[in-house]
């Protein structure tokens, strides 16, 4: 699926902050900010979420950045491990129904 970007400044305005705490989550790393041909600082939709939650953590929940750092790492990494889960699941529920399909179809033998 394709992002949607939006220009730095109308992002900030949206998150209500400022651009320049975009500009520095980007240089510690924690954000991708990208530029147009046109040389315009755009953000990603994902991006824009992730400096929301990045927000929360400093602003709302006294976090440092440091700290909100590895709750983003962590956080990654249970979203990755949870999209794993459910692809095992789903492979998992398909071997199950060809095994009940399969066990349908075998004639049963009288005895």
């Amino acid at each position: 699926m394709a992002s949607k970007y939006l220009p730095l400044p109308e992002a900030a305005a949206r998150l209500g902050c400022s651009a320049d705490f975009i500009e520095r989550l980007e240089r510690e790393g924690l954000v991708d900010l990208k530029r147009t041909l046109d040389d315009v600082l755009v953000i990603s939709t994902d991006a824009i979420e992730r400096v929301r939650f990045i927000a929360l953590l400093t602003e709302e929940l006294e976090v440092n950045l440091p700290g909100a750092e590895v709750i983003l790492h962590m956080r990654d990494d249970m979203i990755a491990m949870q999209r794993q889960f459910e692809e095992i699941l789903a492979s998992l529920v398909d071997e199950v129904k060809r095994g009940i399909a399969s066990g349908a179809r075998r004639p049963r033998g009288g005895g």
